[in-house]
């Protein structure tokens, strides 16, 4: 009697086989689960903590650079200066007193004739009254032409006195030659 197999029902090893099977695979596939997302966890952990001591290493690193430049500032600024001030005595020295002096020639028989030309009558109309004025009106000044004009009138005076002296002199020796010998003579 030979027995036809697609009518036999499978028998209950089998099956409970073939379930076991499929259950160690779900088991399977849940622990690989957990575990991917337990390694996920802790990757993700993992890169936030890398992520966290970069942060802080970073701005470690630009406080230090930071302190750094300033304090190298603070030591450069002195050797700085004197460098600044010993080019602004070069360029002194060398360009600008050239540059001034090849330009001499030009402001002395160009520009400064120009410049006084169209001040001067400015100044003869607007100032030059004003100080006249000014000085007339200054109690310094008027002693002082007081002064300069007694000594003056003094030396008139004076001169006029020896030119008189002198005069009279002559005169006198005149009249004394004119009538002097009259006198003797008779």
């Amino acid at each position: 009697m030979e027995k036809e197999h697609d009518d036999e029902p499978l028998p209950s090893a089998v099956v409970r086989l073939f379930a076991a099977g499929i259950g160690s695979a779900l088991q399977a596939v849940e622990v690989l689960t957990e575990f991917g997302a337990e390694t996920a966890r802790v990757v993700i952990d993992r890169g936030r903590a890398t992520a966290g001591e970069a942060d802080r290493r970073y701005h470690a690193a630009a406080r230090r650079g930071d302190a750094l430049i300033k304090s190298t500032a603070g030591r450069l600024s002195g050797p700085a200066d004197q460098v600044l001030g010993a080019a602004a005595a070069w360029t002194d020295r060398q360009i600008v007193r050239r540059v001034a002096e090849s330009m001499k020639p030009y402001l002395v028989e160009e520009l400064v004739p120009e410049v006084i030309d169209g001040v001067l009558p400015k100044i003869r109309a607007d100032v030059v009254p004003v100080v006249i004025e000014d000085l007339t009106k200054d109690e310094r000044v008027q002693d002082l032409v007081a002064t300069q004009s007694r000594d003056m009138l003094s030396r008139s005076v004076a001169e006029a006195r020896r030119a008189s002296a002198d005069a009279d002199d002559r005169v006198e020796a005149l009249v004394h030659r004119l009538f002097g010998r009259r006198g003797s003579e008779g």
